[in-house]
């Protein structure tokens, strides 16, 4: 009994250690690519679902018309309106690429972040119009009325409606709104 035993020992041979060591530097360098790609991903303006009008109806605050104008938007008239959305005032500041003088109808969402701001869905999302009529619609459900007035896409955003899974949150945000959506 009064024996000192401290167990048996592990031996790592030198190798071993190396291609650990190499091992754990490939992951922290794959994860910091990764990293980088994601900030990268996230650098342009946001893209929400706006593929279909059901997207539309749930994410969108609004659906504007408006004239480009020193990197804002001129709204002219607003089509359509969520329940629950955010106020918008007559001249906004959206995440979008617009023409200076050029007219658009554009799918406008209230964005929670730092204070808030306005954003298109998507890219896609905007229109351009010519003499009161879309001109194109992307990769959107919109592509559907080129050559029709903007006002064929409010009724059937009224039409349609919002997702159900989005219903409760309309009076929330964006982000809730995805959310309840995604599950």
């Amino acid at each position: 009994m009064g024996e000192n035993f401290t167990g048996p020992t592990l031996s790592v041979s030198r190798r071993l250690k190396i291609a650990g060591t190499i091992v754990v530097v490939l992951l922290a360098a794959w994860a910091a690519l990764l990293g980088g790609r994601v900030l990268l991903d996230r650098a342009g303006p946001p893209e929400y679902p706006a593929a279909g009008v059901r997207d539309w109806a749930t994410f969108a605050d609004h659906l504007v018309l408006g004239t480009a104008a020193d990197d804002r938007l001129d709204v002219t008239t607003v089509l359509w309106s969520r329940q629950g959305a955010h106020p918008i005032g007559r001249r906004i500041s959206i995440d979008a690429d617009l023409t200076d003088g050029e007219a658009y109808a554009v799918p406008v969402a209230w964005l929670e972040d730092g204070g808030g701001r306005w954003v298109a869905l998507a890219s896609d999302a905007v229109l351009p119009l010519d003499g009161g009529r879309i001109t194109g619609g992307g990769g959107t459900w919109a592509a559907d009325h080129t050559g029709e007035s903007p006002r064929a896409l409010a009724t059937e955003l009224y039409e349609t409606g919002p997702h159900p899974a989005a219903v409760p949150y309309l009076y929330g945000s964006l982000e809730q709104r995805l959310a309840a959506v995604e599950r």
